[in-house]
């Protein structure tokens, strides 16, 4: 019976390979994945206007619309629908492809303080309801 040749390496030397091999297996070419921009990704709708007026001025996106108009528009579409909105947040503030390049920092704090005041607001219309079921 033949022996089976291997290459003595070290465990770092394996592990560098091996990540290699799964990081360009997981890495796809998202720009030919993307679907065509329309003229609703590309300037700011009605409704998103309106939700901007909705907001406190001092956490107004302004970044955001003006160099991502399309994600301005989805936060006006699923602002007052919790599931949906909490989706967008994770699909924005967390890489799941693991090879993102990810937003300006001016977009990411915007993001994040939009994250911030929808999760206050959340929370004060449950202590809101709460208080009404109970006094039933």
């Amino acid at each position: 019976m033949n022996s089976i040749p291997f290459e003595k390496v070290s465990v770092s030397e394996a592990k560098a390979v091996l990540d290699a091999e799964l990081r360009s297996r997981q890495e796809k070419n998202w720009e030919q994945l993307r679907r065509m921009l329309g003229p609703a990704d590309l300037k700011l709708q009605e409704r998103t206007y309106n939700w901007l007026l909705s907001l406190p001025t001092e956490i107004w996106p302004l970044w955001l619309i003006k160099h991502y108009p399309r994600i301005g528009n989805q936060f006006s579409e699923v602002w007052q629908r919790r599931p949906a909105l909490e989706k967008l947040f994770a699909e924005l503030l967390l890489d799941q492809r693991g090879t993102r390049k990810g937003f300006p920092v001016e977009v990411s704090r915007e993001i994040m303080a939009l994250k911030q005041y929808f999760d206050k607001e959340a929370t004060y219309a449950d202590r809101k309801t709460i208080a009404a079921e109970e006094g039933k």
